[in-house]
């Protein structure tokens, strides 16, 4: 900080008010003498680079700076006030500052000789007992894996990896089935392929599974054998992605031409050179140092979900910022939006159960506030920060694991303003593990 910045620092006047819970309305109050000083201090910085025909920069005289360029010199003083009070305020730690509003000032303008006030709402961390965090008693499920789901995730892997074979019949889900057929809907001369190959081919596979490839084929197929027709109606939905066939009902007269079934890999040598392990014993202890990590996953969560539960309970209930309540309401709505629209017939259901959702956002946004509080607090207390290198590699990480550019994952998230979500996630996840890490656990006997 220079001796210029220190001098206007020191000689802005705060005054903190507010009743409302979490909110602080502060008024910055800069003296006369200080606008004077950093107004002719704007004014020598413009001289500096001006470009005023006739005369070289940083020799136009002062008075055509000041007739030439004063709303522009006016708000850039305006801009160092601000920056010098949030400066001041942050150092001084008087709040516990979690969001701000634009500055409101005080006068219409900025004058010379005379005081310049603005006023900012701040949005602070709510005031609460921190419960105790440390030495929580949590139950975590054992870390182990039974036998038989070992022999169960390899009779999986015999199925998954086995090849299919063709079978006399009758068909069976997960089958693969080829057909031919064709419908009584009369596609226009102008349709496209895909529209062309939808109402009639004479030949095709069919995998009784979901998605259906023509609505209600799975029910038509299961149980058919080779050589048989079957009829179809078809009941296509009205956001179908074919649209000249949306909403439509069309009748399908299908063959059976052949019937193949996933035969499972019986013998263990042919197990082992699919998923290139050298032996059994080899395939047996990869499966299990898997299986092993995700029960390890569930019991980390379930240790931070019996941690949470003790903490927030003891906290017990406290008031919230509420433009911050509103914001991440208004977050966790579009997030169930997304969930529950997924197709232009889900918009209406959405509009009638609007009510049920914006409760639902309502109560997730301040549960999520509830415990960041906490655990914000927490992180104050024990200094746990997110440096900039972490946050720098779980970008790279995240961004990779997408297949996207790091740079065009960043410039996304900001976009939708979720770089300070995503930090406020790590945050969280960083004091929720030195918390789970700091608890007690039974001795094993």
């Amino acid at each position: 900080m220079t001796a210029k910045q220190k001098s206007l620092n020191d000689s802005i006047v705060i005054d903190i008010s507010g009743t409302e819970p979490c909110v602080k309305n502060v008024k910055f109050s800069i003296p006369a003498e200080a606008v004077d000083n950093e107004m002719n201090s704007m004014l020598k910085e413009f001289a500096k680079f001006a470009q005023v025909p006739g005369f070289r920069p940083g020799k136009t005289p002062a008075a055509i700076i000041k007739n030439r360029f004063l709303p522009r010199i006016e708000a850039e003083t305006i801009k160092s006030f601000y920056s010098a009070a949030f400066e001041k305020i942050g150092a001084e730690k008087k709040l516990d500052i979690v969001s701000y509003g634009f500055p409101k000032a005080d006068q219409q303008k900025l004058e010379p000789g005379k005081e310049y006030s603005f006023t900012v709402s701040f949005n602070v961390s709510p005031e609460f007992k921190l419960p105790s965090y440390k030495g929580i008693k949590i139950s975590p499920p054992e870390v182990k894996v039974p036998g038989t789901k070992l022999e169960e995730e390899i009779k999986n892997l015999r199925e998954l990896y086995g090849d299919f074979s063709k079978i006399d019949g009758p068909a069976a889900k997960g089958d693969m089935v080829k057909i031919s057929y064709k419908s009584d809907f009369e596609a226009p001369k102008e349709a496209a392929g895909k529209l062309k190959l939808l109402l009639e081919t004479p030949e095709t596979w069919a995998w009784i599974s979901e998605p259906e490839m023509i609505p209600g084929i799975n029910k038509v197929l299961e149980g058919a054998s080779i050589g048989k027709d079957c009829v179809l109606d078809a009941d296509f939905p009205a956001d179908f992605r074919e649209k000249e066939i949306a909403g439509k009902k069309i009748k399908y007269t299908i063959k059976v031409i052949e019937i193949q079934r996933r035969v499972p890999i019986a013998s263990d040598d042919d197990l082992v050179k699919k998923l290139n392990a050298k032996n059994m014993d080899e395939l047996k202890e990869r499966l299990k140092t898997s299986l092993e990590f995700q029960e390890k996953q569930k019991s980390d969560a379930e240790s931070k979900k019996q941690v949470m539960e003790k903490i927030l309970s003891e906290a017990g209930e406290f008031p919230l910022p509420p433009a911050v309540v509103a914001e991440s309401e208004q977050k966790e709505f579009r997030l169930i939006a997304s969930r529950e629209v997924k197709k232009e017939s889900d918009i209406e259901k959405f509009k009638t159960e609007k009510d049920k959702f914006l409760a639902e956002a309502k109560k997730s946004a301040t549960d999520r506030l509830r415990r960041y509080f906490v655990l914000r607090k927490i992180a104050q207390e024990e200094k746990i920060t997110v440096e900039q290198d972490e946050f720098n590699s779980h970008v790279q990480g995240i961004s990779k694991y997408y297949g996207v550019k790091e740079q065009e994952f960043r410039s996304q998230i900001e976009s939708s303003g979720g770089m300070e979500d995503l930090q406020m996630d790590m945050l969280m996840a960083k004091v929720t593990d030195f918390i789970v890490k700091n608890a007690e656990t039974p001795k094993p006997n």
